[in-house]
């Protein structure tokens, strides 16, 4: 609210306060009749003259506030309203029913309170948009295939098939004869042979391949009424999902969402140069891959799969129909999202040349903007209708580059005009026309069995060929885009741009002067203003005598180009151009409802949203690697020079990163396929490869040296090779690790302590239900973290060490990231950020934990406490005999062994990488099993060995655990194929990447009696879910006592079982062959399980006898609607036949309330995937990097 006469009053309150009394009476007005006014006549009920307003002042209000005790409450109150102007408001202080109670305390006459009624009357009413512009309903949620309701109240603004807009209006008497076209491009216009000019900023094709495609989105001009564009006016991806319901049904599956493989609706790129299609290949897998995942996910069971046993028929019908038009248009609007991004953030930041720079900073027009010319500040989501003006200025033909230059030349003369016999730059405009609409005919009508550019569609997938596609993406980003300015236009393209000024004269827009004062730019008033060239200036000036009789086209594209900037300017357009575009580029996407009111993780889902933000960490926020990653992943190097941002050339991008110091960061390495997996699922295959050094490598060592390149080599560390000195650190970390007797016993007691405490703290009561305690996040994580700070001297901050550098969250969070980005980085949409994470995350591990080893150092070579050094040690507060002790301990042995503190601090927060996060997911993958309704036995007999507290009671549990994981484990190992050579009958080739699926292993029944079925006890060589060989997990004991520890802990809760609901489910999905976990949010794809809340009723043995339903049908909005429905349509036909024969859902079957979440073999009550028989559109390893397969290593 503001409150600008009232801050001065409020500062003043209190000095007149003990005058305002006398003042009052002083000034006090009196009541007198002015001679000229006549005698009033009497009226019943009502005067005859209006009432006479009296307006008391300051003073007046001074007088009443203080009789009534508020004069400086009231001047408080009005004192910190104006201080906080501009503020959140902190309705904790009741602000707003302070003032009225000022406001109700003042007198009708007064001023002040007129004044403050106003004020709070305007700020409440600018609280809320009037009338709103975002609404409720499937109507309103989506966009519509023809861009109509973007505007819900004006719902034709900016629809197909609706006139274009005139930007500017035409005052000017312009030539009535003007200059002939074709001596216009002739003169002005033609790019003469040798005469290309590349841009001067390194732009690189890719960005006018993009340029191209938002041209195509928002005009396409009517061919029989050239007044209508038959595509919206909004940034909808027309090009891809066509510009009304027939376009848009003909490029979709009809089934979950999808699009046909590698298909897209606009048949007029076909006829651009091959990159452009291939983007918009991108944009249509990018599609499929979103699709994929949201119906995976299902967030709030937006997705519901429809059970047959449920239904009707044709409800059926209609339910799997919803289902592919909910996950058709959400996958759209985030297919939308990641659009616009590369809009803003590559293309916006292309023309501003921001990438010559480490700003973050881009022209972002979708931000709220506080209240300046109105109400609602800026306006956002009104709407937008194209113009004509608009559709001449982005006509970029002059910036063609020579290789598609090239191209267009031999595709105009092999498929527009093959036969003609005439050089292109003499065909007429009825030639072009003629022969563009013979090139339009042959096109199929089918747009999945269109094809561009001589590739070919597999005949049984009906994809592209990804090594064509990418070597075509490879050859546009190495060429440089051409310069725009005069007589940079193709000379092959000389019968458009004639087509081109005929249509502007025809639409009678304004001259180049008027359009440039619309926009409040300078008139030009010498041709050589328009462009200093001479001898362009001359011929303006001979064929239009004066810059006012200029037209707006060519006009637009003579002018001299802008000079490059760093940063500032990369697009070099002419003067006019480049303001009209960035004016354009704001009001394209502010004027979108969905990328403005409606852009949120509601519309979009919370996984949607979050997949498509940029990341200002990532060259300012670029997002069209993520496309290409999507698209083709594992092709390019995730750092490399060609993707990581691809608007400039390969060449500048390396120049740029010299300059600003970042070429460390990246590769200059080509595209190359994928390495394939060769997934091995065996036992004795994968004993035979996991103990085989010489033919199979352990693959980490590259990404560990990324996280100080340059800086640090971690060769030497015991998963950096398999060399001799790898062996070496093994086998002195492990015989000091495992070494000192009671270590185990310790360590379970430790582990078991620590849940204690930290369940006690984080569970809370549920009332007659019990309690609830999230297991993973407010235990599993913080004990696993504070294992590891114990055993390897990290620097959290606890009891002992209570001047530590990192709470739990913080040191989970860091060694998780340099895990997943060392062993488990198979997503390269993602490398890029999980290196800067994981190297942000080393680089404090190291320091911190250098720190704490020093201080240790300093005890064992002084003996002296921390009080009499002078080093960065800390106070030694481990109680002797506690984990923290013997971590302490081992760091000694380590420094005894002769390694130095730097090389024992790196040997401790490198070793406790492999001990973060997989025994969290161990231990979720046990305890899920033994909460299965089938195996209550097996629970209720963990129970019982618990209460026993025996070391033989301890060791069965560890056998029920073991037996556990060998039939749940979804470990895996990776080795790379160092030479030839043949195992078990099949040959593996230099290069191979080997994944060593463990689970399957373990349960292979060659090797595995009875492998399906629950025996605990078995021979320990069962249990290879550790892996095996030299590299098997050194931590095993460490990872089995933790997961049985836990077990035990669990074990004492009666009645434990999942929370009722989604709440209690542990999310994951499958993606490729990969298991990912969901956080909290569902917003965000884990290795590690983060969440699952679990219910009890106190310490104590018992056993849940039922099995938690996920959605209970009583209170399922969608069930009930139903059942009601078919209820009151069986009562209109008032048949009780019909009413008795209704199939509704059961209130108590479980096969009823589990219908949509059909669960993986983990069992119904925690894990839920969605059953689907399509393949994964989101590729499996097959197209992953080898780096990245999920190890246990």
């Amino acid at each position: 609210m503001v409150f600008e006469d009232m801050e001065n009053w409020a500062r003043g309150a209190g000095a007149a306060a003990s005058v305002g009394t006398f003042l009052y009476l002083v000034n006090r007005k009196r009541n007198s009749k002015p001679k000229d006014v006549k005698e009033e006549k009497y009226q019943g009920g009502e005067s005859y003259a209006d009432p006479v307003k009296v307006q008391t002042g300051v003073f007046n209000d001074l007088k009443v506030l203080s009789r009534e005790g508020k004069l400086i409450s009231s001047a408080q109150t009005l004192y910190e309203v104006a201080k906080e102007k501009g503020k959140p408001i902190d309705d904790k202080k009741m602000t707003m029913e302070r003032l009225i109670s000022i406001a109700a305390a003042l007198p009708e006459t007064s001023k002040t309170r007129s004044k403050l009624t106003d004020t709070m009357i305007d700020g409440l009413w600018d609280s809320l948009q009037h009338p709103p512009l975002s609404y409720m309903g499937d109507k309103f949620q989506y966009r519509t295939a023809d861009g109509s309701y973007n505007n819900v109240l004006n719902p034709d603004l900016g629809k197909a098939g609706t006139p274009y807009a005139k930007t500017c209006g035409t005052d000017k008497k312009l030539h009535a004869v003007k200059p002939d076209p074709g001596l216009l491009f002739d003169l002005l216009m033609c790019r003469e042979d040798g005469s290309f000019k590349k841009n001067p900023a390194g732009i690189s094709s890719m960005l006018f391949y993009h340029a191209t495609i938002i041209i195509h989105d928002i005009f396409r001009t009517n061919r029989a009424d050239s007044n209508i564009s038959d595509t919206s006016s909004y940034l909808d991806l027309a090009p891809l999902y066509g510009s009304n319901r027939k376009d848009q049904l003909a490029v979709r599956q009809m089934k979950l969402g999808l699009l046909w493989p590698d298909t897209f609706h606009e048949r007029r790129l076909l006829a651009q140069p091959p990159g452009v299609n291939v983007m918009l290949v991108m944009y249509s897998r990018f599609h499929n891959y979103v699709a994929d995942i949201l119906y995976k996910i299902n967030e709030g069971n937006r997705f519901p799969e429809p059970d047959k046993d449920l239904l009707t028929e044709d409800e059926f019908k209609a339910a799997e129909a919803k289902l592919d038009e909910d996950l058709f248009q959400t996958a759209r609007l985030v297919v939308g999202g990641l659009y616009v991004n590369i809009s803003l953030h590559d293309y916006l930041r292309g023309l501003t040349n921001a990438h010559h720079s480490n700003t973050t900073w881009t022209l972002d027009p979708r931000v709220a903007i506080d209240k300046h010319f109105s109400g609602d500040g800026t306006p956002r989501g009104v709407g937008n209708q194209v113009s004509a003006e608009f559709n001449l200025l982005y006509r970029f033909h002059s910036i063609i580059s020579q290789r598609d230059e090239k191209w267009l030349e031999g595709f105009l003369d092999q498929e527009v005009f093959k036969g003609i016999n005439k050089p292109l730059n003499k065909l007429n405009p009825k030639e072009l026309l003629t022969g563009l609409l013979k090139y339009e005919t042959s096109i199929p009508d089918d747009p999945k069995m269109r094809t561009f550019a001589g590739l070919k569609r597999d005949e049984k997938t009906g994809c592209f060929n990804d090594a064509e596609m990418v070597e075509e993406l490879r050859r546009g980003i190495e060429e440089p885009a051409g310069l725009f300015g005069a007589r940079m236009v193709p000379k092959a393209l000389r019968v458009v741009e004639i087509l081109g000024i005929l249509q502007a004269r025809k639409w009678q827009v304004a001259s180049l002067n008027e359009f440039r004062g619309f926009f409040g730019l300078k008139k030009h008033e010498t041709m050589e203003d328009i462009n200093p060239d001479p001898k362009i200036a001359d011929i303006l000036r001979s064929l239009y005598d004066h810059p006012d009789m200029v037209e707006l086209y060519p006009g637009l594209f003579l002018e001299e180009d802008k000079p490059a900037m760093n940063p500032g300017c990369g697009g070099c357009p002419p003067y006019t151009v480049g303001r009209a575009v960035f004016s354009d580029a704001v009001t394209l996407v502010r004027s979108d409802r969905f990328y403005t009111l409606d852009y949120t993780a509601a519309m979009l889902t919370n996984w949607g949203i979050t997949e498509v933000a940029q990341d200002y960490n990532t060259l300012g926020g670029s997002m069209m690697y993520k496309l290409i990653q999507r698209a083709f992943p594992g092709w390019f190097p995730y750092n490399s020079l060609h993707v990581m941002q691809p608007f400039f050339t390969k060449d500048k991008n390396e120049e740029i990163a010299k300059a600003i110091g970042t070429i460390k960061l990246y590769t200059k390495n080509d595209p190359k396929p994928p390495h394939t997996p060769r997934v091995v699922t065996g036992n004795e295959t994968v004993q035979k490869i996991l103990t085989n050094q010489q033919d199979f490598i352990v693959p980490w060592l590259p990404a560990l040296n990324d996280l100080f390149p340059g800086e640090k080599d971690y060769s030497g560390f015991m998963l950096g090779g398999d060399k001799p000195m790898n062996t070496i650190q093994r086998n002195l970390v492990g015989d000091c690790l495992y070494a000192p007797q009671g270590f185990r016993q310790l360590l379970s007691e430790s582990i078991m302590d620590m849940a204690k405490k930290f369940l006690k703290k984080e569970e809370f009561e549920i009332g007659v239900a019990g309690k609830q305690i999230d297991i993973i996040r407010d235990v599993a994580i913080p004990v696993n973290t504070k294992v590891l700070a114990d055993l390897f001297a990290l620097d959290l901050e606890r009891d002992d060490n209570p001047y530590g550098s990192m709470n739990t969250p913080t040191l989970y969070q860091h060694l998780l990231n340099v895990r997943v980005w060392g062993f488990n980085n198979n997503d390269p949409g993602m490398a890029w950020r999980r290196r800067a994470w994981a190297q942000e995350g080393a680089a404090v591990l190291s320091k911190t934990t250098k720190e704490v080893v020093d201080g240790i150092h300093l005890e064992t070579k002084t003996g002296l406490t921390w009080l009499f050094s002078r080093g960065p040690a800390r106070p030694n507060k481990a109680k002797a005999g506690s984990l923290a002790s013997y971590g302490r301990e081992f760091v000694k042995e380590l420094l005894a062994a002769g390694k130095t503190t730097g090389e024992a601090a790196e040997i401790c927060w490198l070793t406790a990488l492999a001990g973060v996060g997989v025994p969290v997911g161990a231990f979720t993958e046990v305890l899920n099993f033994f909460l299965e309704p089938g195996r209550k036995d097996h629970w209720a007999k963990i129970q019982d060995l618990v209460a026993q507290n025996t070391v033989q009671a301890d060791q069965m549990i560890r056998e029920y655990v073991l037996e556990a994981q060998r039939l749940t484990s979804t470990q895996r190992n990776l080795r790379i194929c160092r030479q030839q050579c043949t195992i078990d009958g099949i040959t593996y080739n230099p290069g191979d990447a080997i994944v060593c699926l463990l689970g399957p292993a373990c349960r292979d029944p060659k090797f595995v009696k009875n492998p399906d079925q629950f025996q605990p006890g078995r021979d320990k060589n069962a249990y290879m879910h550790f892996g095996s060989g030299p590299h098997e997990c050194l931590g095993r004991e460490i990872a089995i006592s933790y997961v049985v520890s836990m077990i035990k802990i669990c074990a004492g809760l009666k009645y434990l079982r999942c929370a009722p609901g989604p709440m209690g489910l542990c999310k994951s999905i499958t993606v490729g062959t990969e298991r990912c976990y969901l956080n909290d949010s569902w917003s965000w794809l884990t290795f590690d399980p983060t969440t699952w809340k679990l219910h009890f009723n106190g310490e104590g043995k018992g056993v849940y006898d039922s099995s938690p339903k996920r959605i209970d049908p009583d209170w399922d909005l969608e069930s009930i609607k139903r059942d009601i429905t078919r209820l009151y349509e069986a009562k209109r036909e008032n048949s009780a036949e019909a009413v008795n024969n209704l199939k509704v859902v059961s209130r108590h079957s479980d096969s009823s309330v589990e219908s949509s979440t059909s669960t993986t073999s983990y069992g119904p009550h925690s894990f839920m995937k969605v059953s689907s028989n399509r393949t994964d559109s989101a590729e499996g390893l097959s197209h992953k990097h080898y780096e990245g397969a999920r190890s246990s290593d």
